[in-house]
């Protein structure tokens, strides 16, 4: 690699620092490290912060088809890779091309209005439909490819890919997927009947949510992208190219799943 391109947390100082660190480092061994701002074409982007920072970082590294490594600064970050007392080791790693790549998949949304597209998003972890009003639930029906699933009366739905089973996915009662399955994950938000708290389908389907009745907020990893008006249709699949996430040979998820809940090995 020649060129990296830093996308840092926007209020932690600790990010600035590494970040000079990181050019200084970089200077001494012909590696040219730059802001996403600066230059169009790296060869690979560096997020320096927590999860959301390479969520952000994520979507840059898509769009251009490069690698994307995760720098966790602070609290634990599940999508980061290393820490920052690893950060000089591996962007040693990064310049002699000596590292791991891990290939996570994408979610592409599509949200239609009366028959017209009105926006199309893509996601590392989860698309989310959640009620558009504070004092009201939605009525949501879900089909899987041509298949009807159920209509759920809930406070929201979601479609996550295995790397977003860690996320909002768990937080709303969904299981842990391994970031190599190839199966979306659909979870149901406070669901006001029993119904399948969550659904593992294949990679393959076209996943369906309908809201006749309900003014909705549609959001990707966790980022607000449109309010529907009743009547709207939400699309989501597995877009066929996946994301690059570089990681060190080191790392390994079911480690980093017992660092985050604080769950002693089995030794």
């Amino acid at each position: 690699m020649k060129t990296i391109g830093l996308v840092l947390h926007p209020t932690n100082p600790k990010a600035k620092e590494v970040a000079a660190a990181i050019r200084e480092h970089g200077d001494s061994r012909g590696l040219n490290v730059v802001g996403v701002d600066e230059d169009d074409s790296p060869d690979a982007i560096l997020a320096l912060g927590g999860d959301g920072t390479l969520l952000r970082a994520a979507q840059i590294a898509w769009h251009l088809d490069i690698p994307v490594l995760g720098a966790n600064l602070g609290n634990l970050g599940f999508l980061s890779t290393i820490d920052a007392g690893d950060i000089e080791e591996m962007v040693k790693s990064m310049i002699t091309d000596i590292y791991r790549v891990e290939e996570r998949m994408m979610l592409e949304s599509t949200a239609w209005q009366g028959g017209e597209e009105v926006c199309r998003v893509m996601a590392l972890n989860e698309i989310v439909l959640e009620r558009g009003t504070v004092s009201r639930v939605v009525k949501i029906k879900v089909r899987v490819g041509e298949e009807k699933v159920a209509r759920y009366i809930a406070d929201g739905f979601i479609v996550s890919t295995p790397t977003g089973s860690t996320a909002y996915s768990l937080s709303a009662g969904g299981p842990v997927m391994e970031p190599g399955v190839h199966a979306l994950l659909l979870t149901s938000v406070s669901a006001h009947t029993p119904l399948w708290r969550s659904i593992v389908v294949s990679q393959k389907h076209l996943v369906t949510l309908e809201t006749p009745d309900d003014t909705v907020a549609l959001s990707a990893d966790g980022q607000p992208v449109a309010i529907l008006d009743p009547g709207a249709t939400v699309t989501v699949r597995a877009h066929e190219r996946p994301l690059q996430l570089l990681t060190a040979y080191q790392s390994h998820f079911y480690d980093k799943l017992r660092s985050r809940f604080h769950v002693e090995p089995n030794e």
